[in-house]
């Protein structure tokens, strides 16, 4: 029988050092993590109508890793549904309309963590602007209940979509330890269906610079925009 508790000591030793990496990856992964509030401020007619939800971000240092090493952002959030005064919604998605729809680019291009502050979650809780080029991508669905009608909606086209006198006059974020913001299921159901969440994280590059409602190129893509309402990476 000695071989036997010879094994099971082996087999014991292999788990323990297996759930010693784990523990230790997890932690020394670790980069940053802090929640923010977006706020979008529309002016319809003189008007302004503000729409904010909460958003959540872990910053994960990719292990393991030799000399320069790469880092994952994780993503727990929805975008911001906007409400005119027709009814018609227009939406602030998690990500840019840049090569790959980063939705980690925005926070950190706007807070941009500098001495004597080393990490995001170390700044002050006070509302900053979002450089233009970082203004989050805004969508308009013409059909709530078809993901496809989905439409960049840009200071050039938002008048002609939504029938109505409205622009976008800024975008703020801010530090909070409010909770992440949910609902938004209610308003589209189909964000619930597993393999819109499963795409949330698809890189989109060849819809960089396209319009769908004017280039046809580009219609296939219209869906894809729709995946960026909700992301849940853990």
């Amino acid at each position: 029988m000695k071989w036997l508790s010879k094994l099971l000591i082996f087999v014991g030793l292999i788990i323990a050092v297996i759930a010693g990496l784990a523990v230790w990856q997890r932690f020394a992964s670790w980069e940053d993590e802090f929640s923010y509030r977006v706020e979008a401020t529309f002016d319809e007619n003189g008007t302004p109508i503000v729409g904010s939800n909460v958003v959540h971000i872990t910053v994960r240092r990719n292990i393991p890793c030799v000399g320069m090493c790469g880092y994952t952002i994780v993503v727990q959030g929805q975008a911001i549904p906007v409400k005119l005064s027709n009814g018609k919604y227009v939406f602030v998605l998690l990500g840019v309309d840049d090569h790959s729809f980063r939705a980690g680019n925005m926070p950190f291009q706007a807070f941009r963590a500098l001495p004597p502050y080393k990490k995001i979650s170390e700044l002050p809780h006070t509302p900053v602007s979002v450089p233009p080029e970082y203004i989050p991508t805004i969508i308009y669905l013409d059909d709530l209940t078809n993901p496809g009608s989905a439409v960049i909606a840009n200071q050039d086209n938002l008048q002609t979509l939504v029938g109505e006198n409205v622009r976008l006059t800024s975008v703020s974020v801010k530090l909070t330890n409010e909770p992440v913001s949910t609902g938004i299921d209610k308003l589209l159901p189909w964000t619930k269906k597993q393999e819109v969440a499963q795409t949330s994280n698809g890189n989109i590059s060849t819809s960089h610079g396209l319009y769908p409602e004017t280039d046809n190129r580009a219609k296939p893509l219209q869906s894809d925009y729709a995946r960026f309402l909700k992301r849940n990476d853990w």
